[in-house]
């Protein structure tokens, strides 16, 4: 395509601005996880590397760099005036956007999935299964983008209306190496998360005649439904109108150039929502040392014997009743995203739910002989 007509020139200088503002996002938290990853001491007790959620946003952020890096070569169609496959910028910016469009949207799915598998189900998943999950989701991004070259060569990357992907002329390539992923795990994102909103609002319904004294624990609840919802609507939001687009492409039915400019932009803004999004939302477990947060629980649970550490298995005295939670060190995972923050979630189990077992002992007599016997008694039953 040569030369640009304007109004696509003026829509690559959007997806390019935006596509720098993504870059520039998602490289910084790379280098951010990628330092707390080699200096892991100064900041936790063990290796952050074992934190799935970390891991998982890591690679999503990988992904997101990877797609920004792609629709950032627009740069090179402005600066040329024309779109051209001869270009090893159009094969580039052909294999970027392959493997980075899809693999965002399943890294989504599998942060969706992991945090269904932990809240919902209760379950931890095993670290070697863990890894060989995010291997093979790596391993399968990298095939379906060797696929294509494979069966037609270089010149399957072409100028698609407006920058350089695969050519309308394979749309059976199209669906199912790119476009069935993204549709896919819009679809599954959208009901594992549809399923937890619908039992935490079962737990706000169900807590709300526990009186006022559980008023910040349902404030916690409602902030991690608001956010359960916001992630598949603004993925969706982004990604949906593009990939509809090249699927009424498909049909015979092409959109405009400005409907594919404006698509394009709102897909190049993954890489700068996610990194905001899923970076704020879980704060404590991504940003903040582990020795920061223990201190503050601390001082929270001397403050207040109901806060949420306290929950998590703060044992209150001898002398009192013994609370039966299992008490908890920092997570690997998901699991305390109803945090002291509101920001993470403990395991359904234990969000609105105590259960107390006071065990009182009466001496049997009341002769000083029985004092040794009713001393060795309280000491096996609290030991």
């Amino acid at each position: 395509m040569s030369p640009l007509p304007n109004l696509q020139t003026k829509g690559l200088i959007v997806i390019s601005a935006l596509a720098t503002l993504s870059l520039l996002c998602t490289l910084s938290l790379l280098l951010f996880f990628t330092y707390r990853f080699i200096f892991w001491k100064k900041y936790y007790k063990r290796y952050i590397g074992y934190n799935q959620y970390v891991v998982l946003m890591f690679n999503l952020v990988l992904a997101d760099c990877i797609q920004s890096l792609g629709f950032i070569i627009s740069l090179r169609w402005i600066a040329t005036d024309s779109v051209t496959a001869s270009d090893p910028a159009c094969f580039l910016q052909g294999i970027w956007l392959q493997i980075g469009d899809p693999m965002s949207g399943l890294f989504v799915l599998a942060i969706a999935a992991h945090t269904f598998i932990h809240v919902s189900l209760g379950h931890q998943i095993e670290h070697r299964v863990f890894v060989a999950v995010v291997i093979g989701l790596w391993v399968f991004g990298v095939v379906t983008t060797i696929i294509p070259i494979a069966a037609h060569g270089r010149y399957v990357w072409y100028p698609a209306v407006a920058w350089c992907w695969m050519t309308p002329k394979y749309e059976s390539m199209r669906l199912w190496t790119h476009y069935f992923w993204i549709f896919a795990s819009e679809f599954f994102t959208v009901v594992l998360y549809a399923i937890m909103l619908i039992q935490l609002r079962r737990r706000i319904a169900e807590s709300s005649i526990l009186g006022e004294h559980n008023s910040e624990s349902l404030r916690r609840l409602k902030r991690v439904i608001f956010h359960m919802g916001l992630y598949p609507l603004v993925y969706i939001g982004l990604t949906l109108p593009l990939a509809a687009g090249r699927m009424a492409s498909a049909s015979g039915h092409s959109p405009s150039v400005l409907y594919f400019c404006v698509s394009g932009s709102l897909m190049t803004l993954c890489g700068f929502c996610d990194s905001l999004m899923y970076t704020l939302s879980r704060r404590s477990v991504v940003l903040e040392p582990e020795a920061r947060i223990n201190s503050s629980n601390k001082m929270s649970s001397r403050r207040n014997k109901s806060s949420v550490a306290h929950q998590y298995g703060a044992s209150v005295d001898g002398k009192g009743p013994t609370n039966t939670t299992i008490a908890r060190g920092r997570s690997d995972s998901t699991e305390e995203m109803i945090g002291k923050d509101g920001l993470e979630m403990t395991p359904m189990g234990v969000v609105l739910q105590h259960t107390t077992i006071e065990v009182t002992h009466e001496a049997a007599y009341n002769s000083a002989s029985s004092n040794l016997s009713g001393a060795r008694d309280r000491n096996s039953m609290y030991h």
